[in-house]
């Protein structure tokens, strides 16, 4: 049976306000054949300029790149976008690191974005293993994660994945705080991007 993991991200602002940031995140299917896509649903024109999904709350899962073995051991699956929506999107990089806190290496995906217009939608691969099994992670296996969407506007919308009621497999985002943060110039998202894939590197060979 599939699972749908529905992340659904929508912050209503003041009246005085008519823009709407939102990102809608679903995965039909299990984490390591089905890809995950996010969909850009501003209502004002609001790019995306950067995706965060912290695996750490959970304290049992992990993504499972194909080059390390850290996760359980098993095959994995690294970071890559699916057809031409990196190029769509405009994709600066996508890089998986072993943030502080975790159980292990692989638990904090971000994702930065130079021209991630509203109404589109960008897809990517990537396996998400258990540290406690081998079997494969569906969606209710992923309640406790939490993600930040920033937004063009500075803005800057905080979630957490919770329950479905009636669907016992999947998980939903629930907005639990906004803010704002200084919008990036496409150079430093660049620059920023470089710098992430660096990192990346070097944790690798130091793994």
């Amino acid at each position: 049976m599939k699972s749908a993991i529905a992340f659904v991200l929508t912050m209503s602002v003041s009246a005085a306000a008519s823009a709407v940031p939102a990102l809608d995140f679903i995965i039909d299917g299990d984490t390591f054949s089905q890809p995950f896509s996010i969909t850009n649903s501003s209502d004002a024109g609001e790019k995306v300029t950067r995706f965060q999904l912290d695996l750490r709350p959970t304290n049992s899962i992990c993504y499972d790149p194909a080059s390390d073995s850290n996760c359980n051991g098993s095959i994995g699956v690294s970071f890559g976008a699916v057809g031409s929506t990196g190029a769509t999107t405009g994709l600066v990089s996508g890089n998986v690191t072993d943030a502080p806190g975790g159980i292990a290496a692989w638990d904090f995906l971000d994702i930065l974005f130079s021209d991630f217009d509203a109404g589109e939608t960008f897809s990517w691969d990537i396996d998400v293993d258990s540290y406690l099994s081998t079997a494969t992670v569906f969606g209710d296996e992923m309640i406790g994660a939490s993600a930040i969407v920033d937004f063009s506007s500075g803005v800057r919308l905080l979630g957490e994945l919770q329950a479905v009621a009636g669907n016992r497999d999947a998980a939903a985002f629930t907005v639990v705080g906004r803010t704002t943060v200084p919008v990036p110039e496409p150079s430093t998202l660049a620059l920023l991007g470089l710098g992430l894939l660096g990192l990346g590197a070097s944790r690798k060979r130091k793994a």
